[in-house]
């Protein structure tokens, strides 16, 4: 009798614990973003063994034939995919990186944001360039 009140005493104890970490740190927010590196990281495999074909095929071609191969839809699309996947990837893989190692909040926050501008600034120099040569202009 004495057993089971010690151990139901201790599961409600183990119970609201549990309730209160979850709710901060990492299993707060941080499952989201790992679920995203995870889905990005499956999506460059693919994206990135087609880019490496694509390289090996058009190597022997001239740089007309390129642009025109990245003039036709799929591989402009293929294209613009590998870019945000890879820089959402690399984004979230250093933002990791610095709240391990970066343990002031401000600072924190200033390379956090500086992270997600550059993120942002090549996100859109990759889809213009790619657009630039699919639009033909």
């Amino acid at each position: 009798m004495q057993n089971s009140r010690v151990s139901s005493k201790l599961t409600l104890r183990d119970e609201s614990m549990a309730r209160h970490v979850g709710q901060l740190g990492s299993a707060h927010k941080g499952s989201g973003e790992w679920k995203i590196q995870r889905l990005t990281a499956l999506a460059l495999i693919p994206l990135g063994l087609y880019l490496v074909a694509s390289l090996l095929r058009l190597a022997t071609y001239d740089r007309v034939t390129a642009a025109k191969w990245l003039a036709l839809p799929v591989p402009a699309l293929l294209m613009i995919l590998l870019a945000l996947a890879s820089l959402t990837h690399a984004s979230i893989g250093l933002r990791s990186i610095l709240i391990d190692y970066v343990h002031t909040q401000t600072r924190l926050l200033i390379v956090s944001l500086l992270l997600r501008s550059v993120a942002v600034i090549l996100a859109g120099a990759s889809l213009l360039a790619i657009l630039k040569i699919f639009l033909g202009r």
